[in-house]
């Protein structure tokens, strides 16, 4: 080759243009015009370099001038080519940038999820809907009342309809935000930031699901019945404050980050201190404090047998948990049977009468929390292939506080004050078995193939039983006052003294976002109705009810 130069300028135009792909769709006819070009300087140079060794006479002008025509479009060539390969280094850098700054972003049948490139930030986007369908039987259409039973009506409700947004910042900042709009009500269940550099101590601030239940802290799109059982009543739902949490894995494994409330490791613990709330407060009641005082919350739960290669075992579950706080004063709220009727109110009633002309009102104002109140809480859970078993018992003791006043005229004399010391206990067992053979797990069931007639698969159904029950402690119905004019902290004529429930159950997932439920229960009262003649007191009727939902996660 005797033009090294030319044919390296030829590759090198060739390898630019055929690398980048921009670049390839350059125009045909234009690289095929250069391609012809340069062969021509080729030729051209040849000939000029080898000369005319025949003619001894000096060459013309014309002959002289045609090398230096040449070299000059060699020069230019190069000088596009170098500014082809700067375009395509220039076009790399940039498209390296944009990949450094460009969101990927994942949507399925586990939500939306829009994460940074470097994976440290992230948003994920989920919810769910309950729809559900309450169904009296047996209700009576006598009295006045909901005490005395009256004809409770049947009715579709919107049980729950949450939002979901969870995500990370910094790869050690998780949040959470979760609104829900079920039963008509906007409200904010969770608010939270967790800051979890070590997972052995990972520290959260917020509105957040208090550590205390076991039922209360499984996820409600994974429960085994439509409502949860008596423990939970006696447990704070949502609380606002700060815990320390952690988990710890067996010897000789790096424990991971698994969330506030992590069922995957050996040891979880959680120390928390709140502001503080009573037996089923309502979660919006959740978000003030009406005094200085604060309650402490713990709770250490552990898998014992965990890779202990025992695998019956391996699935068991047992913890404790506790609070203790010195509220003042704090209003009481109800507690309630599994259909949510109110089976349990403090008293808070007011009569008016005239006795020697004079207006005589007496007011017995609500009972109210105050003084040291505790709660002791263990629990358990077992799980083996298809089987589950759960199980709780709980005691909360607290001080009650009642005030009766009667105002005559315009003078107010106090007639009773009385505080007591209240303890309420409650307990459930419950029992499942999925009949499609799945894991049945805490966290609920995940068919592995979805329901599709046509494909002769349907999902993945389980069977639930429970037994729960509630008992009040007697002292809320004494008579704190005189026969003719009776003072209760709790009116025995419409609350209840004990609460006995069964219930059994037919749960089918018909794919990882949809569940079908269909349950029954049937519960038996002491007291709570009042009675005829020299019977002061009756037992309020047996509820009995028919739940289904229709329940849509994603």
């Amino acid at each position: 080759m005797k033009h090294p130069r030319m044919w390296v300028l030829v590759l090198t135009v060739n390898s630019v243009l055929g690398a980048d792909p921009a670049l390839a769709a350059l125009d045909e006819k234009k690289f095929e015009a250069m391609e012809r070009r340069l062969r021509e300087l080729e030729r051209r140079l040849e000939v000029a370099e080898r000369g005319n060794r025949n003619i001894i006479a000096a060459p013309s002008a014309e002959a002289a001038a045609q090398p230096a025509a040449d070299e000059r479009t060699v020069k230019a060539l190069d000088q596009k080519v170098r500014i082809l390969e700067r375009k395509r280094e220039v076009e790399q850098e940039v498209a390296a940038e944009n990949a450094k700054k460009t969101p990927k972003i994942e949507a399925g049948s586990s939500g939306v999820k829009i994460s940074s490139p470097d994976g440290g930030h992230n948003l994920r986007i989920r919810g769910f809907v309950q729809a559900d369908g309450n169904f009296f039987m047996d209700d009576s259409t006598q009295g006045t009342t909901p005490q005395n039973r009256t004809n409770i009506p049947d009715k579709f409700t919107l049980r729950r309809a949450r939002l979901l947004l969870d995500g990370t910042l910094f790869k050690h900042v998780d949040f959470r935000f979760a609104p829900d709009f079920g039963g008509g009500q906007a409200r904010l269940f969770d608010g939270y930031v967790d800051l979890h550099y070590f997972p052995f101590a990972s520290l959260a601030a917020g509105k957040q699901k208090a550590p205390i239940s076991l039922e209360r802290l499984q996820s409600a799109t994974a429960l085994l019945f439509a409502e949860r059982a008596y423990p939970t009543q006696l447990a704070p739902n949502r609380d606002l404050g700060v815990v320390l949490h952690g988990n710890i894995s067996r010897l000789g494994s790096t424990a991971q980050y698994g969330g506030l409330h992590n069922f995957n490791d050996v040891i979880t613990y959680h120390l928390g201190v709140f502001n503080g709330t009573t037996d089923n407060q309502a979660v919006q009641n959740a978000d003030t404090d009406r005094d200085d005082d604060k309650e402490f919350e713990g709770r250490v739960f552990a898998h014992p047998f965990q890779h202990s290669g025992v695998s019956v075992l391996e699935g068991l579950g047992v913890g404790v948990a506790g609070s203790w706080g010195q509220p003042f004063e704090n209003q009481l709220a109800n507690l309630t049977s599994p259909g949510q009727n109110a089976v349990l109110s403090y008293a808070n009633a007011t009569s008016a009468n005239t006795v020697r002309g004079a207006n005589v009102i007496t007011n017995v104002s609500s009972v109210t929390s105050s003084g040291d109140h505790y709660r002791l809480y263990p629990q358990a859970y077992w799980y083996w292939g298809p089987y589950g078993l759960l199980g709780e018992w709980v005691l909360s003791s607290q001080g009650l506080h009642g005030t009766r006043t009667r105002r005559i005229g315009n003078v107010t004399h106090v007639r009773n004050d009385v505080s007591v010391r209240q303890d309420n206990t409650a307990w459930q067992i419950a029992a499942s078995y999925v009949l499609t053979g799945e894991d049945n797990t805490f966290q609920g069931v995940r068919p592995p193939h979805a329901f599709n007639p046509f494909a002769s698969t349907w999902g993945a159904f389980q069977l639930a039983a429970r037994w729960s029950e509630l008992d009040i402690d007697d002292d809320t119905f004494r008579n704190y006052a005189t026969a003719q004019s009776p003072f209760f902290l709790a009116n025995p004529q419409t609350s209840i003294s004990r609460a006995t429930s069964w219930a059994v159950g037919l749960n089918w997932y018909l794919n990882a976002n949809i569940k079908l439920m269909a349950d029954y229960e049937q519960t038996y009262f002491e007291g709570g109705k009042a009675g005829t003649g020299t019977n002061q007191l009756a037992d309020r009727e047996t509820e009995k009810v028919f739940f289904t939902r229709f329940q849509y996660a994603f």
